[in-house]
């Protein structure tokens, strides 16, 4: 590491290896994400979170992305039956996923409409650093619904079942009450 800075003295002082300037260096190294709220220090189960750290970084392996790998399959989004599949269009521009989580904002008292994946994740980055306690469950509200409806894509395509909207929603807002407790 050293080495391909080619500057020694940048990390010592008086002579000896500080690590908190190589702490200081490494961290401007690795830059600054604004959503990492709604992963670290969230009170969402740590499932969600998870998907939820898939989906930011690009990685759920949606129908887009399968195809991309050479994998013969529809594309056609199982949840809305109307669109191709894939991250945006899962996370929120499907009518069915668009349902559930305007289900989700309207029982969190957040009157605003559905907007498309990036705008959520910049809206729900801005509420995870809050402390105020309807911004806490908004957060945790995110996540969980990002999980809930990876959980009923994948239901529809394993076992052809999916969970009716209201169900769905109510189970979101009763982890969200319990993970608030």
């Amino acid at each position: 590491m050293m080495m391909q800075t080619g500057n020694f003295d940048q990390f010592t002082y008086a002579g000896k290896f500080k690590i908190n300037k190589m702490y200081k260096y490494l961290h401007d190294i690795g830059g600054h994400v604004a959503w990492k709220r709604i992963i670290c220090n969230s009170k969402a189960t740590p499932k969600p979170a998870f998907i939820v750290w898939l989906a930011l970084h690009k990685r759920l392996p949606t129908k887009d992305r399968l195809r991309g790998w050479g994998i013969n399959i529809s594309g056609i989004c199982e949840l809305c039956q109307a669109a191709d599949e894939s991250l945006d269009h899962l996370f929120f521009d499907c009518t069915f996923s668009k349902e559930v989580w305007s289900g989700v904002l309207q029982h969190m008292e957040a009157s605003r409409s559905v907007i498309q994946w990036e705008l959520e994740v910049q809206w729900c980055s801005i509420k995870s650093r809050s402390t105020k306690a309807a911004d806490i469950r908004r957060s945790i509200a995110f996540a969980e619904t990002v999980y809930a409806l990876w959980l009923q894509r994948n239901a529809k395509i394993f076992n052809n079942k999916i969970e009716p909207i209201d169900c769905i929603v109510r189970r979101i807002l009763f982890i969200v009450a319990y993970r608030c407790e």
